[in-house]
């Protein structure tokens, strides 16, 4: 582990602890529970499912939303974003309003789904909104210019994967849990092109800011080979990819049915432990440059 006394900061790789320590834990949080919510919000708007739906609404709105509201600090004072001007330059700001817009175009829809007849335009805003809600977490952190690891691109197209996928996770388990055997295949479907889509940019994202600088080579490293790698290998790879592309294999050769119920839980699980655990190392392991490098960080 890198020491980080006062002044190190200026001739050593030291790591971020805004986002990931003490209070930071909630916003690790926050943007998981919002992300997997308003993506399963999305996914099942294709289906016209309203329990995939409320569900989605439900955790992001009160798993994801709660816990955001309590990094803030002074959670009754929230409102007050909302009559400022920081959307103008934080994307934390900006996440919020996307938030509340989302959840009252969502709850609209769902009551007019419910009791009257459904206006497709306006599902379409609210699905724009849910997609804006799933993306601005990667749009935050990219934002931080000083940290290789979130200063790139690729995070805001993990972080729409990841969402999508983890929703189209939770849809599936909702059909599971129903009986809905159609809606299952359906949903599967989406599940295995985000699953290769997920593999495949997780090792670019990884691999592109290994060599894009200094301090992104000590991120990855310390990722895949330091302190953080057993919750790469074993939460991330091991269960979170390979334990789900194996029970997609299956399901995709044997059929739905044939793969036992109990399995195809414990790849959702997974695979949402997995999505939790790579959003960990990537806050955790954001470093910054040294204001002035003495020495290349090795191991």
């Amino acid at each position: 582990m890198i020491q980080t006394r006062p002044y190190e900061f200026m001739v050593k790789y030291t790591p971020q602890r805004e986002w990931i320590e003490r209070r930071g834990i909630l916003l690790w949080l926050a943007f998981f529970f919002i992300e997997l919510g308003a993506g399963m919000f999305f996914v099942s708007s294709f289906f016209n499912n309203l329990w995939g739906l409320f569900i989605g609404w439900l955790i992001c709105a009160v798993l994801g939303g709660g816990t955001h509201l309590l990094y803030l600090g002074h959670p009754l004072r929230f409102w007050r974003i909302f009559i400022s001007s920081g959307w103008k330059t934080s994307w934390i700001s900006r996440g919020l309003y996307f938030v509340a817009f989302f959840l009252v175009l969502g709850v609209v829809h769902m009551g007019l789904l419910l009791w009257a007849t459904p206006a497709t335009p306006l599902l379409i805003i609210a699905d724009i909104f849910a997609f804006l809600v799933i993306i601005y977490g990667g749009f935050a952190m990219n934002y931080v210019n000083g940290i290789p690891l979130w200063n790139t691109a690729l995070l805001p197209i993990l972080y729409v994967v990841c969402g999508i996928w983890g929703g189209a996770e939770l849809m599936l388990a909702s059909a599971l849990a129903t009986g809905a055997t159609g809606l299952g295949i359906a949903v599967e479907e989406w599940i295995r092109i985000l699953l290769l889509g997920f593999i495949i940019l997780l090792a670019v994202y990884l691999i592109s800011v290994r060599y894009g600088s200094l301090a992104g080579g000590v991120s990855v490293r310390e990722i895949a080979w330091g302190r953080w790698a057993p919750l790469l290998w074993i939460a991330v790879v091991a269960l979170g990819i390979a334990l789900p592309l194996g029970v997609v294999i299956l399901s995709f050769s044997a059929g739905l049915a044939a793969t036992p119920v109990a399995l195809l839980y414990v790849a959702i699980l997974c695979g949402l432990l997995g999505d939790l655990a790579m959003r960990y190392l990537i806050l955790r392991c954001g470093y910054y440059h040294p204001i002035v490098p003495s020495h290349v960080y090795s191991y």
